[in-house]
């Protein structure tokens, strides 16, 4: 048998074609890799511009001019934000601090979790060994919340996402959580990180300046948790208000007279006031023609005015407006007339109720059936004519709010158990995320609605109206009626007349007009 011998020359052969076989397969395998790594930062140039100019802008500027230079120049732009910050802080909030704010949680709280969160939440579709996650598309953030768009994988729908919000709340660490339907291919996911009604005043309704600056069928009453407006309609339907005592009902009715101050002044919206309790909305009376009110059945006096206490005179006022809807509704279907517009002519007639419970459930029963089929009347048939109801309620159980359906909106605040929520505001409320059996005493105002679009409560806050408030509303109506100020009853006579005498709560008598004249 032959044996090959191994020479020096054939064996540094042998190594130098292993090595130059190596080599080529490095260098296949590094021009791949580049390839993908340029790929992959052509990608991020391209979805992520502002990241990726920030990183090649520091990386020149340490190659042009050292690391040094850059660290001066941090420390220049650090202490320029400083004095910034502390001088105008709304300006750097808007500019710098949401940029830097929505970067970083863009990129640590949710892209570095994003595959891992979405499995383990259940949000991600198997197609044989493959997995496919939603994608996420796009980051905001404010003061208070992170707003996520998310494009929908194919077999996903927007209910798993419903299903998963409260897994989605504990793994991203969130306050509270909802889910909005942009469209058809995305689901958007908004995530607070702060309540904002925990740290923000929500102040009482502007005054407007003029009537013609009054949108009716948007009237502000407070703001929602995004601190976007929180509106009703005077002219789309009647708005119930349901809470606790202490929840901040009164809120509702004092924020929208405050917004419509100046028609009220005009004559374009006169009000009606409905109050058993004959002083939550007495503060406020000279903004109603009273008339002739809380007169003993003895007298024979009629109440003439929109302003009623007691059973009876509730009564009487319900049965007067009803006549005059009828007469509104014939005039308006004569005229050809199928929307409402308040105008001086037609003025606009809100009633407000300050409590329906007597109204419907503890007053006698001969008189709580005159008033429900009454206030049934004015439920159905008023919105065409402008006759719209604001009534609050304490109790709103299905026995006693009776007449809930008719509320086009309805707006829950603090109320004791989940099924007084329901009851208050459309059955499986508290599952849809009205929470209002978990709203805190220290936070009165804050309720629950539901949007004619959204499936998903929308939570907001009244705002705040002082005796202040009240008594600045009442003194701008008369400024801009052109009228003196109200002298109270047992002022002094000084000879100048007194335009309204408020007598006690517990006597009967008259509003006095003009007394002095």
């Amino acid at each position: 048998m032959r044996r090959t011998k191994l020479t020096t020359t054939s064996v540094f052969g042998w190594l130098a074609s292993a090595l130059f076989s190596l080599a080529g397969l490095v260098i296949v395998w590094a021009c791949k890799w580049l390839a993908k790594l340029g790929k992959w930062a052509l990608l991020q140039v391209i979805t992520h511009p502002r990241t990726s100019v920030t990183f090649a802008g520091v990386g020149g500027l340490v190659l042009l001019l050292g690391w040094q230079w850059v660290v001066g120049i941090v420390a220049v732009v650090l202490l320029t934000g400083s004095v910034w910050r502390a001088a105008h802080r709304e300006s750097f909030e808007a500019t710098v601090e949401t940029w830097l704010r929505t970067w970083h949680r863009k990129w640590w709280t949710y892209r570095r979790r994003w595959q891992e969160v979405m499995s383990r939440c259940g949000l991600v579709v198997q197609d044989g060994e493959d997995t496919y996650a939603p994608r996420l598309r796009k980051v905001s953030t404010s003061m208070y919340w992170d707003r996520l768009l998310v494009e929908l994988q194919i077999g996903q729908e927007t209910k798993d996402f419903d299903q998963a919000q409260g897994k989605l709340q504990r793994a991203f660490e969130g306050e509270r959580i909802a889910i909005r339907i942009p469209d058809a291919k995305h689901v958007g996911i908004d995530i607070m990180k702060a309540d904002p009604f925990r740290h923000e005043v929500i102040p009482a309704a502007d005054m407007p300046a003029a009537t013609a600056d009054i949108d009716f069928a948007n009237i502000p009453v407070g703001l929602d948790e995004h601190l976007e407006p929180l509106t009703i309609s005077l002219v789309g339907g009647h708005t119930a208000g349901a809470g606790a005592t202490g929840a901040g009902k009164a809120g509702l009715e004092w924020n929208c007279l405050r917004a419509v101050a100046p028609a009220i002044a005009d004559g374009t919206v006169k009000p009606i006031f409905i109050d058993p309790k004959a002083k939550e909305l007495r503060q406020g009376i000279t903004l109603v023609d009273a008339g002739v009110f809380g007169v003993k059945a003895e007298t024979g006096v009629k109440p003439t005015g929109d302003y009623a206490v007691t059973a009876t005179d509730v009564v009487a006022l319900l049965q007067r407006v009803v006549d005059e809807l009828d007469e509104a509704n014939l005039a308006g279907g004569e005229n050809g007339e199928r929307d409402f517009v308040p105008s001086k002519a037609t003025p606009l007639r809100p009633i407000f109720i300050d409590e329906l419970a007597p109204l419907l459930a503890y007053w006698p029963r001969r008189v709580r059936d005159q008033i429900e089929d009454l206030l049934g009347i004015i439920l159905t048939q008023g919105r065409a004519a402008g006759y719209i109801v604001i009534g609050l309620i304490q109790e709103p159980t299905k026995d006693i709010f009776t007449i809930r359906d008719l509320f086009a909106r309805r707006i829950g605040l603090r109320l004791p158990t989940e099924d007084h929520t329901d009851a208050a505001l459309t059955d499986k409320a508290a599952d849809r995320g009205a929470d209002c059996s978990n709203i805190p005493e220290s936070l009165p105002g804050v309720c629950f609605a539901f949007h004619e679009k959204d499936k998903r409560a929308i939570r907001g806050r009244l705002g705040n109206v002082r005796n202040e408030d009240i008594d600045e509303l009442v003194a701008y109506v008369d400024e801009l009626r052109g009228k003196t100020p109200i002298v109270p009853a047992d002022a002094p006579d000084t000879g100048e007349a007194v335009l309204y005498e408020v007598i006690d709560e517990n006597e009967a008598g008259s509003m006095v007009f003009d007394e002095a004249a």
